[in-house]
């Protein structure tokens, strides 16, 4: 059920019988401020903000959506792109560049590409095992033709065509007196001429290219996708490549790249100031997305679009459509549902969709029973805490910090027990509209350490939480930084500034106080406490609801007591104000445990 689960709503834009009209009928405007996010929807709007500081409003970034979802990337500016630099398509990973992408081909700008010759080159999984990106793309560019014009550009006759004047003047030198006398030397000599043009390889194609558009009168289009799913060193000569091809082939070209590569290029010169035209693209609004790629699915599992890799499997399918409609249902009826789901994954579409069909066969979620539910009473509504176990124990009976979506707020570097609140602080002043706040949502790194210090948490323990925070997702720098790790941890230089993301909000905000969140931290949280530490341990391998709800309460009273020793309480975080907040969940727990010893 999750293999088929991940082909209709994860792999369905990978099949080539489906692609077009998925972009039709599953493509979102990129842009659209969602409306159940933790952050201010002025930080949602300056997401790219930070990466132009310096650019005009005339020569700087544009995204590709205006107000009301108005196309800022138009046929227009398509038509006159053509110039000495490619067109930089800014996104952060799974905000649906190569959507954008596809949507432009097949729906926004159908008439252009239909009267244009469009390559699309696909830098990612396809092109992983081959040592040479330059010949990718050129092998890829030739397919295209082949595959999509009936152009083949090693064919005889389109060979010959394309180099009429260079024949020409081979007829009018020195070998072209055999053509009376010795017609047969002299058609050799003709096809070595022929072959020593072809044999290089990037020139041919060039050259093949510029006669296509002028023979047909068309513009051509070249499309540099999945760059930023390689290397760092590959995005950065997949730049190189992109502006050879615009400036040397008269080509429009586009190239989707990632802020942190965009950023550094610019500064290591890769990038010669800013390209002809950036357009930024910012995720879609969640809610679209997910109504439509369900809706999408469930007619894939009805049967009312046809998939030729699932006609043998009819009866799963059955299930299959039946829980995407307990999760259409469930989405639209619980807007805790919506939240967490518009928050959890920042914007990211790819790894939202990669939530959503996770859903599908994980042990810790029992879908089954809503197959059930549904045959017997016609409704059921998967509920909230279903949707954390996903997120916060993946597939596993307990959480484990390397594979779970979701980060320990409470674990330590040293012995100081102090340091339980130090992510959970970074995170709560980077949330406080403060003077120290840039309007994109900026804090400067020496201001989050200075702060924390006056609170008695030491630098170190600072840099430590910043770092795991970032890698966790829950915060961001300008620069979008991941740092390295080995034996001895993170590593690498520390970006100026950092901000809050919707990630560490909802930590912040709705997971950090509940039962769920304590109950599976207990695993992983040091307790410097030796009675509150053995009270746990006792009781830590245990399923039963009454043993996790003691072990939880014990987890927050002991982070409660040392909360208590601070000295100071800071503006930016009330630990005794979150619990409050959270307690609906643990009595929702003690209420169940009650009913089931009453029977």
């Amino acid at each position: 059920m999750a293999d088929i689960a991940e082909l209709v709503l994860l792999s369905i834009e990978e099949q080539p019988e489906l692609e077009k009209k998925f972009y039709e009928d599953c493509y979102c405007e990129s842009g659209a401020l969602g409306q159940h996010a933790l952050i201010s929807k002025q930080m949602l709007a300056a997401r790219y903000a930070s990466l132009f500081p310096d650019a005009e409003d005339a020569a700087g970034p544009q995204p590709v959506s205006g107000k009301g979802g108005k196309p800022q990337l138009t046929p227009a500016i398509l038509a006159e792109a053509i110039s000495n630099r490619p067109i930089a398509l800014v996104g952060d990973v799974g905000v649906g560049k190569s959507s954008f992408l596809k949507h432009l081909m097949y729906v926004s700008a159908f008439a252009e590409f239909q009267h244009a010759i469009y390559a699309y080159v696909n830098l990612g999984r396809k092109g992983a095992l081959t040592e040479s990106l330059t010949e990718l793309v050129l092998d890829q560019i030739e397919e295209s033709l082949l595959a999509n014009y009936g152009i083949d550009v090693m064919k005889s006759d389109f060979v010959k065509s394309m180099y009429k004047k260079e024949i020409r003047r081979f007829e009018g030198g020195i070998w072209g007196d055999l053509r009376e006398t010795d017609p047969g030397k002299f058609q050799e000599k003709l096809l070595e001429m022929l072959g020593e043009k072809q044999a290089k390889r990037a020139d041919h194609l060039r050259l093949a290219i510029e006669y296509l558009s002028k023979e047909k009168r068309k513009q051509i289009i070249i499309a540099l996708d999945n760059a930023d799913q390689r290397s760092f060193d590959v995005q950065q000569e997949a730049f190189v490549i992109a502006q050879n091809l615009a400036a040397d082939w008269r080509a429009t070209v586009f190239i989707s790249v990632r802020p942190r590569t965009f950023f550094l290029s610019k500064r290591s010169g890769t990038l010669a100031a800013y390209p002809h035209r950036i357009f930024t693209i910012a995720p879609p609004r969640v809610d679209e997305v997910l109504e439509k790629r369900l809706v999408f699915a469930l007619d894939i599992a009805e049967g009312k679009i046809q998939l030729e890799r699932l006609k043998a499997v009819s009866f799963r399918l059955g299930n299959i459509a039946t829980l995407i409609r307990v999760l259409l249902g469930s989405i639209d009826r619980l807007d805790p549902v919506k939240i967490f789901l518009e928050n959890i994954t920042d914007g990211n579409v790819r790894e939202l969709i990669q939530f959503v069909s996770r859903m599908f066969g994980n042990p810790n979620v029992d879908l089954h029973s809503s197959v059930r539910a549904l045959a017997d009473t016609a409704d059921y509504i998967i509920p909230l805490h279903d949707f954390w176990k996903v997120a916060i124990q993946g597939d596993y009976q307990y959480y484990d910090p390397e594979k779970a979506l979701a980060a320990n707020l409470f674990d330590v570097t040293t012995n100081d027990r102090r340091e339980h609140f130090t992510l959970p602080l970074i995170l709560g002043l980077l949330d406080e509209k403060s003077p120290r706040r840039s309007s994109e949502g900026f804090v400067n790194y020496n201001d989050v350490v200075g702060a924390l210090q006056e609170l008695g948490i030491k630098p170190i323990a600072v840099e430590e939480a910043i770092r795991r925070a970032n890698n966790k997702k829950l915060i961001e720098a300008p620069e979008r930084v991941t740092f390295e790790e080995d034996q001895g941890g993170l590593f690498g230089s520390m970006p100026t500034a950092f901000r809050l993301n919707t990630i560490g909000a909802y930590h912040l905000k709705i997971w950090m106080t509940t039962f769920n969140y304590l109950d599976a931290m207990c695993v992983d949280t040091p307790i410097f406490d030796e009675v509150t530490s053995l009270d746990i341990k006792e009781k830590i391998r245990s399923l039963s609801l009454s043993d996790r709800y003691e072990r939880a309460v014990k987890l927050r009273d002991y982070l409660s007591n040392i909360w208590t020793s601070f000295e100071q309480i800071p503006s930016f975080f009330d630990w005794e104000a979150l619990c409050r907040s959270s307690e609906e969940s643990f009595h929702r727990v003690a209420v169940s445990i009650s009913r089931r010893t009453s029977y």
